[in-house]
């Protein structure tokens, strides 16, 4: 189906060979056979995508007015953020596995994870941005949130997504909140199953448009994850023992390869 509201380019509008079922001949008399009701189809699908999109949004500002709420508290009791009160605060979130604030230079002042104290393992352009207002780093691949398990969603890997939120302390004096959150958790939110058109039809997808953080993520990079990446869902072929294709066996060696990318959050 066209949709003016696709941004394809013109190799993706032509990569579908002329013969076969589903060729360009098949599929266009199928289309033509059933144009009355393209409207109908394309609204429905968008209506889907929009209730995904709208899931996204409220679970984001959901993280933002969370960690807001801990930084308002520092704010009206003067009290500095020690690990004590992060490992509390940590227990109050389903999806977050670490909190967790830094200076300047990106070191961990204090963290819900005692062994992140000290260290300074986060990108120094993310660092930079989230001083300057609140940022959303990522899907990107961190050893540490692999090791400190999974939160909200059984599904886990190094995939991660890192808030950032600057506080201005009473003595001037800048620091940033941080919350880990796994890539995993948003993949849940847009495969419930309620949401599919057709039972059992398929799965629902994150993909990168454009890259504004970082311009050498390729448009059409997975940001979210298969559920018939293995045998959890699927008896059939799946991304972790090959898929069988006319080009040949698609394998994921890696489950986070081919998720690699950023976006920006909304404010």
């Amino acid at each position: 189906m066209k949709s003016v509201s696709m941004f394809l380019s013109n190799k993706e509008l032509s990569w579908l060979p002329y013969f076969g079922s589903n060729g360009k001949i098949a599929l266009g008399i199928a289309c033509y056979l059933n144009r009355h009701r393209t409207t109908f189809i394309r609204n429905t699908f968008e209506g889907i995508a929009n209730t995904r999109l709208e899931l996204l949004l409220d679970w984001t500002n959901n993280q933002w007015h969370f960690l807001s709420s801990i930084a308002n508290e520092v704010n009206l009791t003067e009290n500095i953020l020690d690990s004590a009160t992060l490992l509390n605060k940590l227990k109050q979130s389903n999806d977050i596995t670490e909190l967790f604030t830094i200076d300047e230079q990106g070191l961990v002042l204090a963290s819900s994870h005692s062994a992140h104290v000290g260290l300074n393992n986060l990108s120094r352009a993310a660092i930079t941005a989230g001083f300057k207002e609140r940022f959303l780093h990522g899907p990107y691949s961190d050893p540490l949130t692999k090791s400190l398990g999974p939160s909200s969603s059984k599904f886990h890997d190094a995939v991660t997504l890192m808030f950032f939120l600057p506080i201005e302390l009473a003595d001037n004096h800048k620091i940033c909140l941080c919350a880990r959150i796994p890539n995993d958790v948003i993949g849940d939110l847009i495969q419930r199953e309620a949401g599919h058109i057709y039972q059992d039809s398929g799965d629902n997808y994150l993909f990168m448009v454009k890259a504004n953080f970082d311009n050498s993520i390729a448009s059409g990079t997975a940001l979210s994850r298969s559920r018939f990446e293995d045998r959890t869902f699927s008896l059939g072929d799946n991304l972790k023992d090959g898929v069988k294709t006319n080009w040949g066996v698609i394998k994921n060696k890696r489950a986070h390869r081919i998720r690699i990318a950023f976006y920006r959050s909304c404010h």
